[in-house]
């Protein structure tokens, strides 16, 4: 059946059916749990989608991330291609793919945008030379995901220029503390720089070693990387490739959005509404915290999400902000009522149009 589907493949000529092809192909291809692809269909399974990439559309190459992106069922020169896209598609490739190649890491810590080096320094046993780059050229919001991250190999050269950066900046400091806290490797590493005199180990990072008292320098500035990754019935999705799935239907916005109220995730929930909606996510979280009932209705009502998932918000903004949730009830009866109108003007302006 694959073969049969890839023979077909290869002989359509229109950019529109082969899209419509990848995509089913890549279902088919993706689902089979029961039958692992052999070396040969993997092999011209990525040929064939390579021959023609250029010329599908973005749900062809959305279905590509969604559903191959973690996986090794795609070879590195496929996934090496997909690490190239713009990074509303390449996030999960880079920071999750087994597949892509060391060279296409390299590649993006050096000439990637910002956004593709914070996924790079969040991926799981970045190897030491990508890291040792990713140190030297990106800004630090980078450098301290990377420190955050213990599969990450961190060299001596590494270390050291960490160490540089602590010297004036008390939240690598506060990182490399955290690190040591629970990188075994890492803290050996620094017990062997302060033993040997090094003359960049800031004061307050030599004296919490020797003291064996890490965990206030650790805490001395707040954390305040929000939590990146969103669980959907069971799939650990992170806040951007959650993104993706709503843009390729393989998740809907209002089932997403239903599952970061009912766990609390103010933050991640603004964040994906901001995406939603174009505004900015500060609007978004100055909304949530205004008194206004009525503008977080108005800007629930541009989601178009239903009023389950409103009422949950209501009740997360109500724990959130220490706020009495007892006219929750009414919100949800006024916003239902809104919803409805909503649609009537919607379905009287495609009358109009038609």
């Amino acid at each position: 059946m694959l073969r049969d589907n890839l023979e077909q493949l290869a002989k359509t000529r229109e950019p529109e059916a082969r899209s419509r092809l990848i995509r089913a192909l890549v279902a088919e291809y993706a689902k089979s749990e029961d039958h692992e692809p052999s070396a040969v269909e993997r092999e011209l399974f990525c040929k064939i989608v390579l021959s023609v990439f250029d010329q599908l559309d973005l749900e062809a190459r959305y279905e590509l991330v969604v559903r191959l992106a973690k996986t090794n069922r795609i070879t590195s020169e496929l996934a090496d291609r997909l690490a190239e896209e713009n990074y509303e598609l390449s996030e999960p490739v880079i920071e999750s793919s087994p597949v892509v190649s060391q060279k296409a890491l390299m590649k993006l810590a050096m000439h990637g945008s910002n956004q593709h080096r914070l996924s790079l320094a969040r991926r799981r046993n970045l190897s030491e030379d990508v890291a040792d780059k990713l140190i030297a050229r990106a800004p630090r919001p980078v450098t301290n995901a990377l420190v955050a991250n213990t599969t990450a190999t961190l060299s001596i050269k590494a270390t050291l220029a960490l160490l540089i950066f602590a010297n004036t900046e008390p939240r690598v400091l506060a990182g490399l503390a955290r690190r040591a806290m629970v990188d075994e490797g890492f803290h050996e590493t620094l017990s062997q720089v302060i033993e040997n005199g090094c003359p960049l180990v800031p004061e307050p990072l030599k004296q919490a070693m020797e003291r064996d008292a890490l965990e206030p320098l650790a805490k001395s500035v707040a954390d305040l990387d929000q939590n990146e990754e969103i669980e959907i019935d069971g799939r650990v999705l992170s806040r951007h490739e959650a993104n993706i799935n709503i843009a390729s239907g393989e998740l809907s916005f209002d089932a997403i959005l239903l599952t970061l109220f009912q766990q609390g995730r103010v933050d991640a929930a603004a964040w994906l509404i901001s995406r939603n909606v174009n505004l900015e996510c500060n609007v978004i979280m100055d909304t949530f915290r205004s008194d206004s009932d009525a503008a977080v209705m108005m800007l629930m009502l541009r989601t178009g999400v239903s009023d389950t998932t409103y009422r949950d918000l209501l009740k997360a903004r109500g724990t959130w902000l220490g706020r009495s949730t007892r006219n929750i009830h009414e919100l949800v009866q006024r916003y239902r009522s809104e919803a409805s109108k909503h649609l009537d003007m919607q379905d009287f302006g495609q009358k109009i149009a038609i």
